[in-house]
């Protein structure tokens, strides 16, 4: 059986047929192709109970599927005594059917009943006990995650599908990537997709790593947490030994905790979500050490930087929502804070804000607050042309560090995209416009498609590139100043 497959958990109810063939399996080797209970859940929580291994030799599955029976059988001993013994005379301790009738004190003839029976009660208690597994992982798991800042989101189905697909056991990406800018829902995303993949119980453990200090309140202002360190390569493995309660050993190294954390990652497929990459000191140098760790173990990233030059990384761009998907966003934005007067407003007066600021979604959640306490005019002039500089950093929190990056190519060239419609400018457009070499233009292009600055549509035989609305309105802001 290939790695994957063996990873994979099946989580249909438990059959007669899967407790026979497991019982069977009781004295089996590693070679056994099929291990019906060594996959549950309920076998991943009895993993690391020393106890239930103590007893036991035999390779993982071998010893997962004995420890699954055992703990059924313990529980079965309670409820039917007789039932129990059977099995364990029959399977664990191999006496063949005479041999049991006289320890018994039954007659042979009634042995296949008596264990058919006693199977199925066995059957019926670790179903039983495996929901109980299944709810208690859930809520571990979730429990990691930060309450979500959203009650639905709007517009990402399709991307959120994609990538429960790609983090699927059965697909080899190890490190997968959402980019944006700034305030595009990357978080959001990623937390909605995490919390899919939990309810599907499709890895072994789950861990959440962030080094997010922004967040939107309520009056649609952008709050910094401070005092809170930046991710660092060594606060990572902090974080996962935390949250996989590896044992903090007295006077332990931070060699040996790393290794002892990169090897719970090797033994069990997990997934570990990073928020905010970019956060991190030199990204590039983290991923080496993220591919160290991969395999069955997967990464969800999330950043704003795209990592297109990575490789083995499958990276997937976060798009300014449609106009239709941007007003449903303003709708439940509204009532998510019972802001009536909005919800109830028509089409024609929301799609005034998406004119202005186009599908960025943290945007469109800050005019929902601003409204609350000004007029739609004045909200939408200080983001138009000319607008004085938002009063709550927004440019500042998207745009203001990326561009302190840029040199003087990559700024003609976004200028030059500032004038572009809607379908966007071709390479030799850009040129045309700029004025810059075609080799400059092609280097800036590469730098600020990376950077998420410039949007990459088109086809093979023709690229088009276009900006976000909002990186309109910043460039047009920042070249009138």
């Amino acid at each position: 059986m290939k790695e994957n497959e063996e990873i994979q958990m099946k989580y249909q109810n438990i059959t007669t047929d899967d407790i026979l063939e497991a019982l069977r399996a009781w004295h089996g080797k590693e070679s056994v192709t099929h291990w019906p209970l060594s996959q549950l859940r309920l076998g991943l929580q009895v993993l690391d109970e020393e106890d239930a291994f103590s007893s036991m030799s035999g390779g993982k599955h071998a010893a997962r599927n004995r420890a699954v029976l055992n703990r059924g059988l313990y529980a079965l001993k309670t409820q039917s005594p007789d039932s129990e013994e059977l099995l364990r005379e029959r399977f664990e301790h191999r006496r063949d059917v005479l041999a049991v009738a006289n320890r018994l004190n039954i007659s042979e003839s009634s042995i296949y009943y008596r264990q058919r029976q006693a199977i199925s009660q066995l059957t019926e208690i670790l179903n039983r006990l495996e929901e109980d597994a299944r709810s208690d992982w859930r809520e571990r798991m979730a429990a990691r995650l930060d309450l979500p800042t959203y009650s639905r989101l709007v517009g990402v189905d399709e991307v959120s599908q994609i990538l429960i697909d790609t983090l699927s056991v059965e697909n080899e990406h190890y490190i997968v990537a959402i980019d944006g800018l700034g305030g595009m829902g990357k978080t959001a995303l990623a937390d909605k997709v995490t919390r899919e993949i939990i309810d599907q119980l499709g890895f072994e453990e789950i861990a959440w790593v962030t080094a997010k200090q922004t967040h939107l309140s309520s009056l649609g202002r952008l709050k910094v947490e401070s005092g809170r360190p930046a991710l660092t390569f060594t606060l990572l493995i902090e974080t996962l030994a935390d949250q996989f309660e590896i044992p903090d050993i007295p006077k332990m190294t931070q060699l040996k905790k790393q290794q002892l954390v990169k090897n719970y990652l090797h033994e069990r497929a997990c997934l570990i979500v990073i928020d905010n990459l970019e956060t991190v000191a030199d990204y590039r140098s983290l991923l080496p050490e993220l591919r160290a760790f991969q395999k069955p173990t997967k990464f969800l990233i999330t950043s704003r930087l795209r990592l297109f030059d990575e490789s083995g990384v499958f990276s997937l761009s976060l798009k300014e929502l449609s106009c239709e998907s941007a007003l449903e966003l303003l709708r439940e934005e509204a009532t998510r804070t019972g802001f009536t007067t909005l919800v109830e407003s028509p089409d024609e007066e929301l799609q005034k804000i998406y004119e202005v600021v186009g599908g960025h979604p943290l945007a469109l959640k800050l005019v929902v607050g601003q409204l609350r306490f000004r007029s739609l005019p004045r909200v939408l002039g200080r983001y138009g042309e000319g607008g004085q500089q938002h009063p709550d950093k927004l440019f500042d929190y998207i745009y203001q560090e990326i561009w302190e990056t840029l040199d003087d190519d990559n700024k003609m060239t976004l200028l030059a995209l500032s004038q572009a419609s809607e379908t966007g400018f071709t390479f030799e457009h850009i040129v045309s416009i700029s004025g810059l070499l075609e080799s400059n233009v092609d280097h800036s292009l590469e730098n600020l498609i990376l950077l998420s600055l410039v949007d990459l549509g088109g086809d093979l035989n023709e690229r088009r590139f276009r900006l976000h609305r909002l990186t309109e309105v910043f460039l047009l802001n920042k070249f009138n100043t």
